[in-house]
């Protein structure tokens, strides 16, 4: 009997920003991405907008990546590559007994 990821599953990569130091004032400076492979996730397309703003037209989209039976490391600051797109994500990811989802967004010009 097979997992119900079987043909679902799609890869998924966390990058997440390592600390860069101090700047000359003792302010911090962001560092590199950090790539770490996560196990496969489910992902769910959802639903795209177009708001209207002056001089642009984004195209804003908003999927969804579960792991369903899974407690994945992962934070609101972390960014996800899922299925060579990277994505940030939105609002904090839950976590939850029967798994982790997390809301992703990703905002392209046309």
């Amino acid at each position: 009997m097979g997992s119900i990821l079987d043909g679902w599953a799609v890869p998924v990569t966390r990058r997440r920003q390592t600390a860069g130091g101090v700047d000359q004032y003792g302010d911090p400076v962001p560092g590199g991405w950090l790539d770490e492979p996560l196990p496969d996730a489910l992902f769910a397309p959802g639903g795209t907008s177009e708001p209207v703003q002056a001089g642009t037209a984004p195209v804003i989209s908003a999927p969804t990546v579960y792991w369903p039976g899974r407690h994945v490391d992962i934070t609101a600051a972390d960014r996800l590559v899922v299925d060579g797109v990277t994505w940030d994500i939105e609002g904090r990811p839950a976590h939850w007994p029967l798994g982790t989802a997390a809301t992703l967004k990703a905002v392209e010009g046309r």
